[in-house]
């Protein structure tokens, strides 16, 4: 191997070293976790399916695009899906009492 070639190889298994560090950092960094990106509960589907299904299904199955879709139309949800969503939102625990 020559001169150059020891140096570029150099170059290159440092580059992918520094790329795998990062790579690394970023899954090892936990991210602030709100309750809009929380899994939702089974009750909280179950009051935005029917607004999921009319106005935003072209988003299924990517749950983070569908919240953002209900939050972009929350004039048109039903009751039930806006409360979901503003309770969300928030942070406070849904339910469907209201």
């Amino acid at each position: 191997m020559t001169q150059d070639q020891t140096t570029q190889f150099t170059s290159r298994l440092t580059l992918h070293c520094a790329i795998a560090l990062v790579v690394a950092m970023t899954v090892a960094i936990p991210k602030p976790v709100n309750a809009g990106d929380q899994t939702p509960t089974a009750e909280e589907k179950e009051a935005c399916m029917d607004d999921v299904f009319r106005l935003c299904s072209s988003h299924i199955p990517d749950r983070s695009a569908i919240t953002a879709c209900l939050r972009s139309k929350q004039a048109s949800l039903s009751q039930q899906c806006r409360y979901v969503i503003s309770a969300r939102d928030t942070g406070h625990k849904s339910s469907n009492s209201r």
